[in-house]
């Protein structure tokens, strides 16, 4: 279908836009932060005012206090925009990805289908390409972690204003286990409650599990259905237990397909 001389493909045009805004990205965190830095400093500032005041000034006792009021509002507003904002560039990496993406993934070389996994997450994901490439270390075979042990392990731990004040970055952590040859229900169950009492001792927010498939035998239907329908809630966030296959071919099969993450 054609379009019209001088007219734009609709389709096109609106993944111009959401480029156009999503590379506005790193202006709008700090703005964020430079807002977020000036209402807290106003904030001390005026329940240091309320202190002083509370017991000689009424007026400006009651003034401080309404504006410390504010002030714990317009954090608030801050923080809801700092986290639709967040919302809307991973989903735009999400589509840029998919848009981009071969229609199946090629199983890259390695000795062991978990090394193999390692070198697939670092070609897919620059940020994970970065931080394997600058902190080697953060990548650890057969690790543990709270007492629960993985086959692949690899985390970008929070910066310390995250940790303290829930502010910065969250950091992020990925964990996989090679599955048995025989996957069932139990099995994803079972890995589900390990992932929510890991995910608080990572040091990283958990964004992707994955359980490793070696065997390219078929995926029962009920184990699709439990991937696809049940994410692990983590206590305010949400990770999907990914299935990724080596299939004979050379490709992999991911159920389900999860992208732009982290």
């Amino acid at each position: 279908m054609f379009s019209p001389p001088g007219v734009e493909d609709p389709i096109s045009a609106l993944f111009d836009l959401s480029d156009r805004v999503a590379q506005m990205a790193p202006t709008v965190r700090r703005m964020y932060r430079y807002t977020a830095v000036v209402v807290v400093l106003f904030l001390v500032i005026m329940l240091v005012l309320l202190l002083i005041t509370v017991r000689t000034n009424g007026f400006l006792a009651i003034l401080a206090f309404i504006a410390i009021a504010v002030s714990v509002v317009a954090l608030s507003l801050l923080r809801e925009t700092d986290r639709f904002f967040r919302s809307f560039v991973l989903r735009h990496r999400s589509i840029r990805l998919l848009r981009d993406a071969e229609p199946r993934a090629r199983i890259p070389e390695g000795r062991t289908p978990v090394e193999r996994l390692a070198r697939h997450l670092a070609q897919a994901n620059p940020r994970v390409e970065a931080l394997v490439r600058d902190h080697p270390d953060a990548l650890r075979y057969r690790a543990e972690a709270g007492g629960v042990p993985f086959d692949l392990l690899l985390v970008a731990p929070a910066d310390r204003a995250y940790s303290v004040l829930r502010w910065g970055e969250p950091g992020f952590a990925i964990v996989a286990r090679l599955a048995p040859e025989t996957l069932g229900v139990a099995d994803l169950e079972r890995f589900a409650g390990e992932l929510r009492t890991v995910a608080p001792r990572l040091g990283g927010r958990l964004v992707r599990a994955i359980l490793l498939r070696a065997n390219p035998a078929p995926l029962g239907e009920p184990v699709y259905e439990y991937a696809v329908g049940h994410p692990v809630d983590l206590r305010g966030s949400h990770v999907a237990i990914e299935i990724i296959t080596e299939n004979a071919d050379g490709s992999y099969d991911f159920v389900p397909h999860v992208l732009g993450v982290p």
